[in-house]
C-alpha cells in the first residue's frame, strides 16, 4: 500500500439531481488537492463560482464505502454518505440551515497516486418526504507540474 503526498490534482465534477420528476445536470472543473492511500484519501477544492465562491469542499473517502462531504466558508455543512445507511446531516444554503436525511445507494470509489475516479448515488430528504436523488461522479487527474523537457 502507498501514501499519496498532498498533490495538485484536477477534479472534474458531473452532477445529476432530480426533484419532483425534475432532472438537472451541471458540471465544473476546478482544482485542488489529493492526499491519502487509495482508500482512505481526501480531495479537496475551492469552489469558484455562484453561491458557494470561496467555500471550501473536502470529500473524505474512508474504506471505498463512505464519503464525508465537509463544506466550510459561507455556508457550512458536512454530509455523509455511507453506502446502504441514512445519517442526519446539517446542510447550509443561502436560505437558511437545515436538517437532512442522506440515504447512499451506491459508493464507487477507484483511486491512485495519478488520480482516478469516485462516484456515488444518495437521496435527500426533509421531514421524512424525499427531496432529491444525486448522483455526483468525480474525475481526478494529475495537475501539469510545470515545465517538461524534451
Amino acid at each position: 500500500m502507498f501514501t499519496i503526498l498532498e498533490k495538485d490534482v484536477i477534479i472534474e465534477i458531473a452532477d445529476q439531481h432530480e426533484t419532483d420528476g425534475d432532472v438537472q445536470s451541471m458540471s465544473m472543473t476546478t482544482v485542488g488537492s489529493l492526499c491519502g492511500t487509495p482508500e482512505d484519501y481526501s480531495l479537496i477544492y475551492t469552489d469558484q463560482d455562484g453561491e458557494l465562491e470561496g467555500c471550501v469542499t473536502t470529500l473524505h473517502v474512508e474504506n471505498g464505502r463512505r464519503v464525508t462531504m465537509t463544506r466550510t466558508g459561507s455556508y457550512q455543512s458536512e454530509l455523509i454518505m455511507e453506502l446502504g445507511r441514512r445519517h442526519n446531516c446539517h446542510y447550509a444554503t443561502p436560505y437558511g440551515e437545515l436538517m437532512i436525511g442522506v440515504f447512499t445507494q451506491k459508493v464507487d470509489s477507484l483511486m491512485d497516486e495519478h488520480g482516478g475516479k469516485l462516484e456515488f448515488h444518495y437521496t435527500l430528504d426533509f421531514n421524512a418526504g424525499l427531496a432529491a436523488r444525486n448522483e455526483l461522479v468525480i474525475t481526478v487527474k494529475e495537475a501539469n507540474t510545470g515545465c517538461q523537457n524534451s
